[in-house]
């Protein structure tokens, strides 16, 4: 996020009316703002703020039935056509087993949540949108013609927060910054037991109980491991 002065919720919808093919998150750079602030300035306009119950969610939008699944980041966008069924709700993490959509969440990621209706044309395109403390999106789901459309609109009410302010509180808090990877790096003990519990994983389903064990993330510890275990790939590897 750069240093200008953020514009007002106001100035935000009025971006968005000039700029209606543009697209969210690019808007959002273009604003100097996070995408869920972009979003948040339309709370009481097609936007309603839902919390981020990530468990209340998987399970109530099975019944939703069809969907697309989208997750994206500045490199890749993964959109999936199908429905969150086999749910297995965790307040650590959170999977959906279905036989189109397979997810791994980590509940305490998500910080923000909003139900956003858009017109197109004579259609309102519906969504669910959800985002970290720095205002990332994580995950987005987005009905299609045969969602159920009664089924969407009780999620939204159960899930929908008394706050319904245009504005959202956004921290950097979350975001791992290449100074604080370096010192960690840094600390020979915690790379070498690190190295030593990776060395011993048999199952790829072990890897976050040593992270939690180790109290470390993803991204700290494919840094620190080193890059005999964990090495950078090129954007477009995939």
């Amino acid at each position: 996020m750069d240093q200008r002065v953020k514009p007002a919720p106001h100035e935000i919808r009025r971006a968005r009316a000039d700029n209606p093919k543009t697209r969210e998150r690019d808007l959002a750079a273009q604003l100097g703002i996070s995408e869920a602030e972009l979003v948040a300035a339309h709370c009481g306009d097609g936007v309603v703020r839902v919390e981020p119950r990530v468990n209340d969610l998987l399970t109530g939008l099975e019944a939703v039935g069809e969907v697309m699944a989208l997750t994206r980041n500045e490199s890749a966008v993964h959109e999936k056509i199908g429905v969150y069924d086999k749910v297995v709700t965790g307040n650590h993490n959170a999977m959906v087993l279905g036989e189109n959509i397979d997810l791994r969440i980590f509940p305490k990621v998500w910080a923000h949540g909003f139900a956003v209706e858009k017109r197109d044309g004579g259609d309102i395109r519906r969504s669910l949108q959800f985002f970290d403390a720095a205002g990332e999106a994580v995950h987005k789901v987005h009905l299609r013609p045969a969602s159920n459309l009664y089924a969407y609109q009780m999620l939204v009410a159960e899930l929908e927060s008394p706050n319904q302010e245009a504005t959202v509180a956004i921290s950097e808090e979350g975001a791992i910054s290449e100074g604080g990877l370096e010192s960690e790096a840094e600390a020979s003990d915690d790379v070498n037991d690190l190295r030593d519990r990776w060395s011993r994983l048999t199952d790829v389903h072990q890897f976050f109980g040593m992270l939690k064990t180790l109290k470390l993330d993803r991204r700290q510890a494919m840094r620190m491991v080193g890059q005999d275990y964990a090495w950078l790939l090129d954007s477009d590897a995939v």
